[in-house]
């Protein structure tokens, strides 16, 4: 139920972004659910930073200050590692 006020904003798309891990274990749902399987906690050592949005340039500003903000914290400041994303038409960004 907690759900529901969430899925109108994907339910007539024909594609809809979904984070898996290496095991194709399904982390996040974006916007509508992050997973418990990947809730950061204190024994927490490495972060994914996703940003979900209809807007690519305000996405990208949230994006960079979030990951500014987090990146404070690895063992190594400010060291942060690019990931490729494999959009809907097949198409790949760093």
């Amino acid at each position: 139920m907690k759900l529901k006020k969430f899925l109108h904003i994907i339910e007539n798309s024909p594609v809809y972004p979904v984070i898996y891990d290496s095991n194709r274990t399904v982390l996040s749902l974006p916007p509508i659910v992050n997973g418990a399987h990947s809730a950061i906690t204190l024994a927490t050592r490495n972060v994914f930073i996703e940003c979900t949005a209809t807007d690519l340039t305000k996405a990208k500003i949230v994006w960079s200050t979030m990951v500014t903000m987090f990146s404070e914290y690895c063992e190594n400041k400010f060291e942060v590692e690019p990931v490729e994303v494999v959009n809907h038409d097949g198409s790949k960004t760093v």
